[in-house]
């Protein structure tokens, strides 16, 4: 808040507490002071403290309100306009691979596809949380393999050396789905991150629970008492905010997702999820 802005409410609330201050002294002064008397003095500046209070955050929240629509709107346009030139890379790219035949160039389309893809995914990712910010994402029916697919696909490119096997999930759910695939993205990410070289990560499903285990670094009991609190990291040096199982925690208490964590230090970690609550 500027500081105009702050001074204009310091001079209200200055202004208000005087007003009703001398209303008060006003009437004891006059009628003498009683239990009734008292009464009426609240009687009659209970409407006026309403009425100050209202014009006092009026003031004060205004200017971040507007703010606010500003900036949502303007994330919006900005979200709506970078559809189309990303709509126009891939379309470009398609033409080009098809006309193509040098490897080189091929490897080098690609790499542009893959870009635009990551920028898609950071697209998908803002229309998402808007939508989520204003309750309007609304849940549907898919099967947990078509998630944990895509997850894994995204995945295997920075597995350095760690290998992921994969059961088939045959669990079919209705759940916020772009939720769910944050929660997994992160769930196999971490796996990856924090574990070692010719590692391994097990995806399985055991009725309802989806099993994520690894042969990882492992978490001490402190780790684990913590590991869901927002930006905590129990490694300061790994990569990301610390708030990748912050998202898996939330997610799982929005659709009542019951949690389970084995973790020992040195032998790895396993997160098993219970979709019984979510499923069809």
């Amino acid at each position: 808040m500027k500081r105009r802005e702050i001074l204009k409410v310091l001079i209200f609330y200055v202004v208000s507490f005087a007003s009703m201050a001398g209303m008060m002294w006003m009437v004891f002064e006059t009628f003498g002071y009683s239990n009734r008397n008292f009464l009426i003095v609240i009687a009659m500046l209970l409407p006026l403290s309403l009425l100050f209070g209202y014009i006092l955050s009026k003031v004060a929240m205004e200017p971040l309100f507007v703010t606010n629509d500003l900036l949502d709107r303007l994330l919006k346009d900005t979200l709506h306009e970078l559809n189309i030139p990303l709509s126009t890379i891939f379309a470009n790219v398609s033409m080009l691979k098809r006309s193509e035949n040098d490897p080189k160039k091929l490897t080098r389309l690609e790499r542009i596809e893959k870009a635009g893809e990551n920028l898609s995914e950071l697209y998908e990712d803002l229309d998402y949380f808007i939508k989520k910010e204003i309750g309007s994402v609304e849940p549907e029916s898919f099967g947990l393999d078509e998630v944990i697919e895509r997850s894994i696909a995204k995945m295997e490119e920075f597995a350095n050396g760690v290998s992921i096997q994969y059961d088939p999930v045959k669990i079919v759910v209705k759940a916020d789905r772009r939720g769910c695939q944050k929660a997994i993205d992160n769930l196999l990410g971490n796996a990856i991150k924090y574990n070692r070289p010719g590692g391994w990560v097990k995806i399985y499903a055991e009725d309802k629970w989806l099993v994520i285990g690894d042969n990882g670094v492992g978490m001490d009991e402190t780790t684990l008492f913590r590991i869901f609190d927002r930006y905590y990291q129990s490694d300061l040096s790994a990569s990301g905010y610390g708030i990748g199982l912050h998202i898996v925690k939330t997610f799982c208490d929005e659709h009542g997702i019951e949690i389970k964590i084995d973790s020992k230090k040195g032998e790895g970690t396993t997160f098993r999820l219970n979709f019984v609550s979510v499923g069809e």
